[in-house]
């Protein structure tokens, strides 16, 4: 009876809540559905609503809305799912990448856009612990929501058909053919999208057809730690319990045993031919088992044996009519081309084909702009999409990130807004700067050191000479997308120059690097390894955060010097610029500064020298950074530089040092 009643009272707190968000949203969302819905022991409100034409076009949608209410005072992710399930029955009724929850949850708002953004779908929160905004006030609010999610940052590999573009038709084939005992391989630059179509594809196939998919992600320590014997070995353990579980997928896990190479690829010959469904071998990172491996020298040796013993099972299978396939996904396409290895034929050499995943068509890449901008209620005009993907060579994870910079730098409440050519053209240059170089620079150097031969075959079509550069290496290149033919009428065809804004950039700072100090210390790349299982990430984060804080320095250099120049010939009754500026180093009286301009001076400035400059003549520069407590917290994070030395750091870490550099750099981007 007890549990009746309490049934009872949530049920009418749940109306409640329905009815008071109702009339509060009477004029711009129109009740099409309502009911008292349980998911996994929760109960919600669920509502469709039909949007005023004006709220329509704020939110830029043309379908209904969902909205679900609660009243949990601690928001759980299960109503994010339960949000996804709806939309997804819904049968294209509702839009499915926004939805509106109404919730009592203070601290509710942040966690249920953060967790809607890992499945796809913009979260709209309203929180009704108190009042809620009614009218043109909800309106805003809406949009604001809306607007402030961004759409475009998706920063590990995608599957699902919210955030997949251009390759959809493309993983669906290779699923099928999969099916069919093909050997198929995902090559291409880092960040190209290698894992997510590699993910695609197991989620087709284990939706769509009756098999065995095995994992064999290399970059796992586990993994590149094994040699060829142990690594087959693990191959057939994992076989082994999807055909004991009858389970669809697994993950190879480590095997220590010290067997033969011969007697493993037996084994996993017998468990192919006893199989009654086709096996199908994932093979992800591959580069870390390669002669040319980051991580491991077993693999200089062992690479050779676990493809020559790996050939032989899949040809004696073939024999038996039975199904083995396998996808290959990395980045060098190095020792699959190879005739021999240390004097040996390449057992990899023509088992293993070289099929790449290049940039997407620029139709693609439009396509995506279009509908990612729709969501973040930006809109370009044919000029300035083309422009966006011509800057970033059509590489999906470099428009992204572009088309987020874009999304930060353009204020919400004007949105929806149409942005021009020039504007887009501006801050896309600001993008390169800032953070593009840097993204393909850590890309060019990982690609260059699995396969260090196209080094010098980029450098040479860096400077206009590919007709001396071999056929081969310019198909290459062209398949990683590094470069392209030009599109003026009369280009000869032996004529090619590096793709885009982003990658010209990004070679160059590679080039100017070249001989320089590694930024790592052995102990940061130990945490570093601690941290992530992927180290490429963490380089490249601290890679974007090292160029970052180094034009900022820059910048502060010239604005403090500017404001100080500036005040100096405003006063004549002050010290001059260079008496001023010098006095934070020592004065005038140190002989290695005494005959210096102040511009000469300044430039002498590292970061602490910078941040108590403008601490001491903060009257000149208080309208510019606002809180002088906040500033110098700000300058204290950017200057415990943990890229540089070797300082324990975690997520939280690199997310306050970013925090801090943002703050500042939208200071000086406001003069």
């Amino acid at each position: 009876m007890t549990s009746k009643t309490n049934s009872n009272s949530l049920n009418r707190q749940i109306n409640g809540m329905m009815d008071k968000f109702k009339n509060s949203a009477r004029g711009i969302l129109e009740f099409t559905f309502q009911e008292v819905q349980s998911y996994e022991n929760g109960v919600y409100g669920v509502a469709f609503a039909k949007p005023s034409k004006r709220l329509a076009a704020s939110l830029a949608v043309d379908r209904e809305l969902l909205m679900l209410f609660s009243n949990f005072p601690d928001q759980q992710v299960r109503t994010i799912k339960f949000a996804n399930k709806l939309i997804s029955s819904s049968e294209a009724r509702l839009e499915s990448t926004v939805a509106i929850i109404v919730h009592k949850d203070r601290r509710g708002n942040m966690k249920l856009k953060n967790w809607g953004r890992e499945l796809g779908l913009a979260i709209l929160p309203v929180l009704a612990a108190d009042t809620i905004p009614a009218g043109e006030e909800l309106q805003r609010h809406l949009a604001f929501e809306l607007f402030s999610h961004d759409p475009f940052d998706v920063t590990g590999p995608v599957s699902d058909d919210a955030q997949f573009y251009g390759r959809r038709s493309e993983a669906q084939d290779l699923a099928r053919k999969l099916q069919t005992g093909q050997i198929r391989t995902c090559l291409g630059i880092r960040k190209i999208g290698k894992t997510s179509i590699l993910n695609r594809i197991i989620n087709e196939t284990k939706a769509n057809h009756d098999c065995v998919c095995i994992m064999i992600d290399c970059s796992k320590d586990m993994v590149w730690q094994m040699g060829a014997a142990q690594l087959m070995a693990s191959i057939a353990d994992a076989i082994k319990s999807c055909q004991k579980e009858q389970k669809i997928y697994r993950a190879v896990e480590v095997n220590t045993s010290e067997l033969e190479i011969s007697a493993c690829a037996k084994d996993l010959e017998k468990l192919i031919l006893d199989s009654d469904r086709p096996i199908i071998l994932f093979m992800d990172e591959v580069d870390y088992i390669t002669p040319s491996s980051p991580t491991s020298h077993i693999w200089k040796g062992d690479f050779n044996i676990f493809w020559r013993n790996l050939r032989a099972v899949y040809q004696e299978v073939l024999r038996h009519n039975s199904m083995l396939s396998l996808l290959v996904s990395g980045v060098s396409s190095r020792w699959f081309a190879a005739g021999t290895i240390e004097g040996i034929e390449n057992a990899a050499l023509a088992f293993v084909p070289e099929e790449y995943v290049s940039p997407l068509p620029r139709g693609a890449t439009v396509a995506m702009l279009k509908r990612l901008a729709r969501h973040a209620g930006l809109q370009f005009d044919e000029n300035g999409l083309e422009s966006i993907a011509e800057v970033c060579a059509d590489m999906p994870y470099w428009v992204r990130k572009a088309s987020s910079y874009i999304h930060r730098r353009t204020e919400i409440a004007s949105r929806p807004l149409k942005l021009e050519f020039e504007q887009v053209s501006k801050l896309l240059e600001e993008f390169v700067s800032y953070e593009g170089a840097t993204l393909a620079q850590v890309a060019l150097s990982h690609l260059f050191s699995v396969h260090h031969e196209l080094e010098k075959y980029v450098k040479l079509c860096s400077l206009k000479s590919a007709e001396i550069v071999p056929k081969y290496y310019l198909s290459v290149l062209e398949k990683y997308g590094i470069i392209s033919k030009p599109t003026q009428f009369g280009t000869p065809d032996s004529a090619y120059e590096i793709s885009g804004l982003i990658m010209r950039e990004g070679l160059k700072l590679y080039l100017e690097r070249q001989d320089s100090t590694e930024i790592f210390t052995s102990e940061t790349v130990k945490k570093l390894d601690t941290v992530s299982s992927e180290l490429g990430e963490w380089a490249e984060e601290l890679a974007l955060i090292s160029r970052r804080r180094n034009l900022l320095e820059k910048k502060l250099r010239q604005v403090s010097l500017n404001f100080i120049k500036y005040d100096s010939l405003m006063d004549k009754n002050k010290a001059s610029t260079a008496s001023r500026i010098s006095a934070i180093i020592g004065g005038t009286s140190d002989r290695k500064i005494a005959n210096l301009s102040a511009d000469e001076i300044i430039e002498k400035f590292n970061w602490t020298d910078l941040s108590k400059l403008i601490a001491k003549e903060w009257q000149l520069f208080a309208k510019v950074f606002g809180d002088q407590k906040q500033f110098e917290q700000d300058c204290n994070v950017i200057n415990d530089r943990f890229d540089a030395h070797a300082k324990d750091f975690d997520v939280a870490d690199m997310a306050l040092y970013r925090r801090s550099l943002k703050r500042l750099e939208d200071s000086i981007a406001k003069l």
